[in-house]
């Protein structure tokens, strides 16, 4: 990891945004009943998850279509939606899930008899379903959190890619489940409200995870000159106040196709694989192939790949 400036305890000129502040004290909170393992590099499976500061910035299409690609490279790949309450992987790869994780949660299900399959052409995408929201709306409670981790790992084991789609913003649930990948695609777009909505879920997934290394997806940009500066001004703000390493991993073009394809609810990757959005995603997933490897693990407190045990646990 790069060593960075002294950091200012100044305010940022990049305002964060209000939720990042509310959801700190709470964030630390969840981290404490949580955060029982060191995460490590392990054999299994390359998890990544797919998030973002704010909702409308392309990050199901992202994750779908990266899972589209992934499983086109001959990778056994798992998609999970972890979009507590309002997932929607299962539209855009054109299923209906007979159940989905709520029923794990509730015990009337396995995590492994819950799993959907679609079929996009010759690729064969498996997917866990998000849960239904319940009484306490979206919300997991920490038991919960941890159930959802353990299913994700008990099915995770039989594939090479665990994709996890994670709800937009900065509330307990997305920062969690982002926290506990191997990496971190944190989706963003040169919209200034995106730009700060991203740096407020970099604060927390410091503060709150200890997460030190996220690789940035900016999307519906007008070029590689536009996708840079968007980086420039979020790492700028960043290297100023938080330790955390931004690694410009991706660089998505606008294209009207991509809406069409959430109309037509497919993956764009798949209903328009020659555009030039495709050509994009396809090179970020080979990248993740090719680094999947040799990959470090962040430095944060919960992962998809170690078992957990409850606050105050232990051997």
């Amino acid at each position: 990891m790069s060593r960075f400036r002294r950091y200012e305890t100044s305010k940022p000129d990049l305002r964060q945004a209000d939720d990042g502040s509310r959801h700190e004290t709470e964030h630390k909170t969840m981290t404490a009943s949580v955060a029982t393992v060191v995460k490590r590099r392990t054999a299994g499976p390359t998890t990544i998850a797919v998030t973002s500061g704010k909702g409308g910035v392309g990050k199901s299409q992202l994750a779908a279509s990266l899972a589209v690609i992934l499983r086109q490279e001959g990778r056994r790949t798992l998609m999970v939606d972890a979009d507590v309450g309002c997932g929607n992987l299962d539209i855009l790869l054109g299923v209906r899930p007979d159940n989905d994780l709520r029923a794990v949660l509730k015990g009337e299900r396995t995590p492994e008899e819950i799993v959907t399959s679609a079929m996009l052409g010759d690729a064969q995408i498996d997917m866990l379903a998000a849960p239904a929201p319940d009484r306490n709306g979206a919300e997991l409670q920490p038991a919960e959190q941890l159930a959802v981790i353990d299913a994700v790992k008990r099915v995770g084991v039989a594939y090479q890619f665990v994709l996890v789609d994670t709800g937009a913003g900065v509330s307990r649930n997305p920062m969690l489940f982002g926290a506990a990948a191997d990496r971190l695609l944190l989706v963003t777009t040169p919209e200034p409200t995106a730009i700060k909505d991203a740096y407020a879920a970099i604060k927390v997934l410091y503060q709150a995870h200890k997460i030190d290394q996220i690789d940035l997806v900016v999307n519906m940009t007008q070029g590689p000159r536009d996708a840079k500066r968007t980086y420039g001004q979020l790492v700028s703000v960043v290297e100023r106040f938080l330790p955390v390493e931004i690694r410009l991993a991706g660089m998505l073009p606008y294209d009207d196709r991509v809406m069409r394809a959430v109309r037509a609810r497919e993956p764009a990757a798949f209903a328009y694989p020659t555009s030039a959005w495709a050509h994009a995603v396809r090179k970020l997933a080979r990248r993740l192939m090719d680094e999947s490897e040799a990959a470090a693990r962040p430095s944060g407190n919960v992962s998809f790949a170690q078992p957990m045990a409850a606050a105050g646990g232990g051997r």
